[in-house]
C-alpha cells in the first residue's frame, strides 16, 4: 500500500498553510496512507503524536531575533527552507510519496531521488517569478526595500518545482503561470481550496452602516494600499463621522505595509483590528459587513473571499487572484484589474449607493462545491496519477 510523508513549516492545525495541511493530512489518514507529518508545532489531534515529528525548535530559535531583523534577513523563511528542510528529509524512510510546500522542499526532493521516492510540491501561490515582479514593483512605488533573501527563495523554489514529480496548485490562475514560467503543464495540477459551509454561514446585518471589510494579512502583496486609497477616494468623511460608514482591517500588519498604513491614518478614517484565530470571530465579522475587498496584486488563491461568499456577502476582488475565478462579475459582487485604486472606489461607490445586499445574494450556492472532501479526493487523485493507490 502506498504510503504518504508529509510536511509542513507551520504550525500543524493552526491557520494558514496549518490549516490547510490538517486538511490534506486528514484525508490521507482516511485512505490509509499517512507516514507520518513534519511540522513546526501542532495543535491538532486528528493525528496521533506518534505520527508527528515537531520540529519547534525552529520557532524558538526565530522568536530570539528582533523582528525586523529576521525579517530583512529572512531569518524565518531561512530556517523554514534550510533547517526545517534538512530535518523533514531524514523523516522520509518508509514512505512511497511525500508531499511539502515550495521554499520547504529542496533538501527532501534531493534525498527522495536518491531512494526512489516521488516528490508532490505544493504552490500555494503563483510562481514565485510573477510573485516577485509583483512584490518588486510595489516595493519600488511605496520605496520599500526588497528583503535581500528574497533572490535565493526563489532559485531554491524553482529548482524544486523542476525536479519534482507534481505539482499542486489552487487554482487555474496559479497554474498558468507556472506554466508560463516553464514548469511541465503535465505535472501541474489544480486542487482548489475548501470552504467550511458549518463554520461560515450567513446571518442577518444587523444595522445599517456602509461597512468595508477587508480580513488578511496586511501587506503590499494583499493590495492593502490601493484598499486605502480607494477609501480616501471615496469621501464619506461625513457618514463616517456620524457612524454610518466604515473600513475594518483585521489581520497582521507586516513591516512593508506600515508606512502606508500611517499615511492614510492622517488623510481618512479607518479601523485596524489585529489577527483573530477564532472562526466563529470572522463569521460575524463577514456577516457584519456590506462587502468584503480583497485586493490582492498577487494570491494564488484566497480563502477569505470564499469564506465572505458563504456567508452571502459581496465580494471585491482582482484579477490577480485565483479565488477570482469563483466569483460571477456583478452577480457575487466585482473582479477589478489589480493595482487600481480607483476601480475599487468605483465599485465601492456602486454598491454605498445600491446597499440592498443584492450582489453575493448567492455567494453559498456558488461556492458550495468547494468543499475540503473535494479538496482532499483531488488531492488523492494527484497521489494516483503519480503512482500512488489507497487502501482499497
Amino acid at each position: 500500500m502506498t504510503k504518504v510523508a508529509f510536511q509542513v513549516g507551520a504550525r500543524f492545525g493552526g491557520t494558514g498553510l496549518g490549516y490547510i495541511s490538517c486538511q490534506a493530512v486528514q484525508g490521507i489518514k482516511e485512505a490509509g496512507m499517512l507516514a507520518g507529518v513534519t511540522c513546526i508545532g501542532h495543535e491538532t489531534t486528528a493525528v496521533a503524536d506518534a505520527m508527528i515529528k515537531d520540529v519547534s525548535a525552529i520557532d524558538t530559535l526565530a522568536r530570539m531575533v528582533p523582528r525586523r531583523v529576521a525579517n530583512w534577513l529572512g531569518l524565518d523563511a531561512l530556517l523554514q527552507q534550510n533547517f526545517f528542510g534538512l530535518v523533514a528529509s531524514r523523516n522520509i524512510r518508509g514512505c512511497d510519496i511525500v508531499h511539502g510546500y515550495t521554499g520547504q522542499m529542496l533538501e527532501t526532493i534531493r534525498a527522495a531521488k536518491r531512494r526512489g521516492i516521488r516528490c508532490v510540491v505544493d504552490r500555494p501561490n503563483t510562481h514565485v517569478n510573477f510573485m516577485r515582479r509583483a512584490l518588486e514593483a510595489e516595493y519600488e512605488k511605496y520605496d520599500v526595500c526588497f528583503p535581500a533573501y528574497r533572490a535565493c527563495r526563489a532559485r531554491r523554489e524553482t529548482e524544486e518545482l523542476a525536479k519534482c514529480d507534481a505539482v499542486v496548485t489552487c487554482s487555474r490562475f496559479a497554474r498558468k503561470t507556472m506554466i508560463d514560467e516553464g514548469v511541465d503543464p503535465e505535472k501541474v495540477h489544480v486542487v482548489p481550496y475548501g470552504v467550511d459551509l458549518d463554520l461560515f454561514r450567513p446571518e442577518p446585518k444587523r444595522d445599517d452602516v456602509f461597512r468595508v471589510v477587508f480580513v488578511g494579512l496586511i501587506c503590499l502583496r494583499k493590495g492593502i494600499q490601493y484598499l486605502l486609497e480607494a477609501w480616501e477616494q471615496l469621501g464619506l468623511d461625513n457618514e463616517i463621522a456620524c457612524g454610518k460608514a466604515e473600513l475594518i482591517l483585521q489581520g497582521h500588519l507586516l513591516d512593508d505595509a506600515v508606512d502606508v498604513v500611517d499615511y492614510y491614518r492622517s488623510r481618512c478614517r479607518f479601523t485596524l483590528r489585529p489577527h483573530t484565530e477564532s472562526m466563529a470571530n470572522l463569521n460575524k465579522l463577514y456577516n457584519s459587513a456590506s462587502v468584503c475587498v480583497f485586493p490582492s496584486v498577487e494570491d494564488g488563491f484566497g480563502m477569505v473571499v470564499t469564506e465572505a461568499m458563504a456567508c452571502n456577502r459581496p465580494v471585491i476582488v482582482t484579477e490577480h487572484m485565483g479565488a477570482a475565478e469563483v466569483v460571477d462579475d456583478n452577480a457575487h459582487g466585482f473582479v477589478v484589474p489589480a493595482a487600481r485604486a480607483g476601480a475599487i472606489a468605483d465599485r465601492l461607490h456602486h454598491l454605498h449607493q445600491h446597499d440592498d445586499g443584492s450582489p453575493g445574494a448567492d455567494g453559498r450556492q456558488r461556492i458550495g462545491r468547494l468543499t475540503w472532501d473535494a479538496y482532499r479526493s483531488g488531492l488523492l487523485s494527484v497521489y494516483e496519477k503519480i503512482g500512488g493507490t489507497p487502501n482499497a
